[in-house]
């Protein structure tokens, strides 16, 4: 199988400065809420495409023994540099082919992960390999971006402030799904009068709803249970939040 491309190379070291481990703090403390609401108060937990850690950090501050896997050793390398304590485990690995060794009561995958992948083929290659790594029993939760949702990114965006710029330039292209993201980033050196520059090209698709579904029940979940719902139709949603069970 062909490697898959460290997408957040060129921009792992601007990733926090630009806070897009946003996931962490505006929807962390809900995440936490549902998972003690069926009982898991503790117990492991894997955290799959942890970017810099910031989830995996607050889930392991909240008393749950966690693990953290990430396609980007750049991204892995932040989350290791913030975990001083070492309380999380770090790896490396391709969802689609998880291969820890362990398993899990519950595993997160949140903030466009699983919108990463090219095909519902590889959905479903990720699910299964969550469903390996799950204990029965456990839980699966998810949050990724719509078709409607990467549809309403396509725009151009620039963020300049003083401590920090950020160009976003995203293209959807609605005949394939594909929203292609351009960043150009520039923080300032510290100590310095010079400015560092990053940018990266990142690619991410929408999926129906309806084929992640049947991929799951595919994989072995039981059917699942949508999270937060403002429209009775997902597919008018922006971001789709599910929970199943294994």
């Amino acid at each position: 199988m062909t490697e898959r491309h460290d997408a957040y190379r060129g921009f792992a070291a601007h990733y926090d400065v630009h806070m897009m481990d946003w996931y962490a703090s505006v929807y962390g403390a809900r995440l936490r809420e549902h998972l003690g609401a069926r009982g898991l108060t503790g117990g492991k937990v894997l955290d799959a495409g942890c970017g810099t850690g910031t989830l995996a950090l607050q889930l392991a501050a909240a008393g749950y023994d966690v693990a953290g896997v990430d396609l980007s050793e750049a991204l892995l390398e932040k989350a290791r540099a913030k975990d001083a304590n070492e309380n999380v485990r770090w790896f490396q690995g391709d969802i689609t082919r998880l291969a820890l060794g362990e398993t899990f009561d519950a595993i997160t995958c949140v903030s466009d992960v699983l919108n990463h992948l090219s095909s519902i083929e590889e959905w479903e290659q990720a699910l299964r390999s969550f469903h390996r790594h799950l204990n029965p029993g456990g839980w699966l939760f998810f949050d990724a971006m719509t078709c409607h949702g990467l549809a309403e990114l396509d725009t151009y965006t620039t963020n300049d402030r003083s401590s920090r710029v950020l160009l976003l330039g995203v293209i959807w292209e609605p005949s394939s799904r594909r929203s292609t993201l351009k960043i150009t980033s520039f923080v300032p050196v510290e100590g310095t009068v010079l400015w560092e520059r990053a940018t990266e090209s990142i690619t991410e698709w929408g999926q129906p709803v309806a084929e992640i579904y049947a991929r799951l029940a595919g994989a072995g979940f039981q059917p699942p249970e949508r999270l937060w719902p403002a429209h009775e139709d997902p597919e008018k949603e922006e971001r789709l939040a599910v929970l199943a069970r294994r």
